[in-house]
């Protein structure tokens, strides 16, 4: 079940349980007409109340009007049956897809069971079930009900913060945000067939999001998309101000960090996936927006300003008493991994630039490498922090060494 769904889950089956309920009670008295003797005038309800409780019924007018489905045979006229009883009686078209992507997502879950232990089967059936849902959604609810719903969906994706849209803007975003939709799920297709390979597909993954970006912005123009990706000044001022509370800046400090802010997102903005040197030129921009950030605030303030930030250190201290650990060696914790992640990224752009250079990589090789440099921070650390410490943070996941291909992680977060 994906992650939005199941948040909103508790809400969702009480929704999807009354109202399951009420039009299977409605299908039962349908079946039976001997439930509707008392609807007719003149006629006692308590006369047809049998000794296994009163009969069902509903209104005749509603009764006639509900559509008739006879030997359901697939989850997919289930469901079409479902809406259609609801819809039938006034249900709103967003609560009907809320019901049918349940049913949907109940069903997958199923053949998810059937794959439990077998990663590479897992990873084609979530493509089936992405590849498949729309279909399933739009059988459920019809072609004119699953527009209305789909386009609902896209737009609040493709707008962090939504912007006023025409009716012409609104149907390009839906097909913008459609076509990358079908680019992710071809891509994912070609890699577990074994037609692109990891690498191939980050670097097309990348591009067709540059690509769209750029096609939404030609479609909203530089304002509008900037308010809808949370680019304005008034977002990004609010959001920086937040960030800084823990931090005693000046005015002039913090003008000069927006306008850091500014230029760092203008760069990133600027760069192209595809190119060759794509890996090299973020790492540099990065690394030019801390060296600014350091300046304006003093190495010391900097220093605590992304220490607060880390989610490594959050949960340390959330533990400390636990782990056996003291503000020292939190301190001592954060700049070692933040060194050992920094050795990694350095050696791991080496390793790009041989490969576009043409030359082969000895993959062992590398692996060998990553493999010493966790095994060094490990010593360090075990040195400052101690076994027993050590082994807590590595249990709970605060301490990710990196492998082939990846870079490493710290407290959950990603370098």
């Amino acid at each position: 079940m994906s992650s939005n769904l199941r948040d909103r889950a508790p809400a969702l089956l009480c929704v999807f349980l009354a109202l399951t309920v009420t039009v299977l009670a409605l299908h039962q008295s349908v079946r039976r007409p001997s439930a509707l003797r008392s609807t007719e005038p003149g006629t006692n309800a308590t006369a047809n109340a049998t000794e296994s409780g009163p009969a069902l019924r509903p209104a005749p007018a509603l009764a006639a009007s509900l559509p008739r489905y006879s030997g359901i045979a697939s989850a997919s006229e289930r469901r079409r049956w479902l809406v259609d009883q609801l819809r039938a009686m006034g249900v709103p078209n967003d609560v009907l897809a809320l019901v049918a992507l349940e049913d949907f997502e109940v069903e997958w879950d199923r053949r998810f069971e059937g794959s439990r232990g077998d990663q590479a089967r897992m990873e084609r059936v979530q493509l089936e079930k992405d590849m498949t849902k729309d279909a399933a959604m739009r059988a459920a609810l019809g072609a004119e009900g699953f527009k209305q719903w789909d386009t609902k969906n896209m737009l609040w994706e493709a707008m962090s913060t939504p912007v006023d849209v025409k009716p012409g803007e609104a149907e390009s975003i839906y097909a913008l945000k459609k076509r990358l939709q079908q680019r992710q799920l071809d891509l994912a297709d070609a890699e577990i067939n074994g037609q692109m390979d990891r690498a191939q597909v980050i670097a097309a993954v990348q591009k067709s999001y540059a690509d769209y970006n750029q096609e939404l912005k030609a479609v909203l123009g530089d304002e509008r998309y900037a308010k809808s990706q949370q680019l304005d000044d008034d977002f990004t001022a609010g959001n920086l101000r937040y960030e800084l509370a823990k931090v005693n800046t000046t005015e002039s400090q913090f003008q000069e960090l927006f306008k850091a802010d500014k230029q760092w997102n203008q760069s990133l903005a600027q760069l192209s996936p595809g190119s060759p040197d794509y890996a090299e030129t973020f790492a540099a921009i990065n690394e030019a927006h801390d060296q600014e950030y350091e300046r304006i605030l003093g190495a010391d303030s900097f220093h605590n300003l992304r220490e607060q930030e880390d989610t490594g250190v959050i949960q340390m201290k959330k533990y400390a008493d636990l782990w056996g650990l003291d503000a020292t060696k939190i301190d001592n914790v954060y700049d070692t991994m933040n060194g050992y992640r920094k050795a990694v990224g350095d050696y791991q752009l080496q390793v790009q630039a041989l490969q576009r250079q043409g030359q082969s990589v000895d993959w062992a090789a590398v692996n060998n490498t990553l493999q010493q440099l966790a095994a060094q921070t490990q010593q360090t650390l075990q040195s400052s922090v101690g076994a027993d410490s050590l082994s807590r943070l590595q249990r709970n996941g605060v301490l990710r060494w990196a492998g082939p291909g990846f870079r490493p992680t710290y407290g959950g977060g990603s370098p």
